[in-house]
């Protein structure tokens, strides 16, 4: 998990549009709990459901772009390394 000064740095690296897009979506997010109660409550401390995280997800869907195209490992690369380096191991 990216900590919060990470987060802080690369957004800060983004080109200002991207950093103004980033900045209203969260707004927009963050927004929406607020307007569910009343401002005293604190609507962070409760866990949110299923259907939340999944809004969540989809509306920040995108805001980052990986650099020069970097695709994650797929399952069977991610196995391949493994056993390999248990076969190693164990010769």
């Amino acid at each position: 998990m990216i900590s919060q000064k990470e987060l802080i740095r690369e957004i800060s690296k983004l080109p200002v549009p991207l950093q103004r897009e980033l900045i209203e979506k969260v707004s927009k997010n963050l927004n929406a709990f607020i307007e569910d109660g009343s401002p005293e409550e604190n609507k962070f401390q409760r866990e949110l459901t299923k259907e939340e995280r999944i809004a969540l997800a989809k509306s920040l869907s995108g805001t980052f772009k990986p650099e020069n195209g970097y695709m994650p490992m797929t399952k069977e690369e991610d196995r391949e390394i493994y056993y390999g380096h248990i076969m190693e191991k164990y010769r």
